[in-house]
């Protein structure tokens, strides 16, 4: 998935990541083909103290992504968890619920592209993001029941979003879904041809980039409401997180903006 470098972007080495840094977007690459990107412990630290570092920056949007065409993340490395006792397996959970946690409570949209498999910790983490762009080969499955262990933790969120049913056979028959089926189902928000994975949710981070940040970031803690609370918490907590936008100037600039525009 790799593209030609524009003149004004940064590009950093951290680990198995890569982070590019281009205009107001943050692409940040997994790079462990041999592995079809399968994640370690420390492959989740490194991601959550990189993807939360970059939020806190001058990105007005996260792209995250895999190398290559294979995958963009086959779940944990199961050769590694072949050794775990149970306190491994509790601390690596933690450690995996602080990724996921890290993605949901960015204040700037965090967007997968992805192409090839998205399989256990790799298909939740997809669940966790604000919009996702999947290449018409991917596919997406949560076969952890596969390996002798259920699917914990956020995978909470599947449900939530493609129905009780269909994540009840999605666990139980370990069975993927292509592209098509999880644009159907809600899990995608677009299909586009393998090669186009990246390019497009680059793009689709610009656009969402040109809104006010502070706007953004206050959907975001509505959007987690709706995901966390009951009906009438949400309605109560939306109304005082919407207000609060207007502790800054970004409304009368926006307002003014729009109002200014030739009709």
């Amino acid at each position: 998935m790799n593209e030609p470098e524009s003149p004004d972007a940064s590009v950093e080495v951290h680990g198995v990541f890569t982070v590019r840094r281009e205009k107001s977007v943050t692409v940040i690459e997994l790079h462990r083909p041999e592995a079809s990107n399968a994640l370690r412990r420390q492959d989740k630290v490194d991601f959550t103290e990189l993807l939360a570092r970059e939020a806190r920056g001058a990105a007005r949007a996260i792209v995250i992504t895999g190398s290559g065409s294979r995958a963009f993340c086959a779940g944990t490395d199961i050769k590694e968890m072949a050794g775990f006792s149970p306190q491994d397996s509790l601390t690596m959970l933690a450690t995996e619920e602080r990724m996921y946690e890290a993605v949901m409570a960015a204040p700037v949209p965090v967007i997968a592209a992805v192409q090839g498999v998205a399989l256990g910790a790799g298909c939740v983490l997809v669940s966790c993001c604000d919009l996702v762009v999947a290449g018409e080969s991917a596919k997406f499955g949560q076969p952890e029941v596969r390996n002798g262990a259920p699917a914990p933790l956020h995978v909470a969120l599947l449900p939530r979003i493609i129905g009780l049913n269909r994540a009840r056979r999605m666990l139980y028959t370990c069975q993927s879904i292509d592209a098509a089926t999880a644009q159907e189902f809600g899990l995608v928000s677009e299909v586009v041809p393998d090669g186009q994975v990246l390019s497009r949710a680059k793009d689709l981070a610009l656009n969402v980039a040109r809104f006010p940040p502070g706007a953004l970031a206050l959907q975001k803690q509505i959007i987690d409401s709706w995901i966390r609370d009951s009906f009438d918490t949400t309605v109560r907590r939306s109304a005082y997180i919407g207000g609060s936008a207007f502790s800054s100037d970004e409304p009368r600039q926006a307002i003014t903006a729009f109002l200014e525009r030739p009709r």
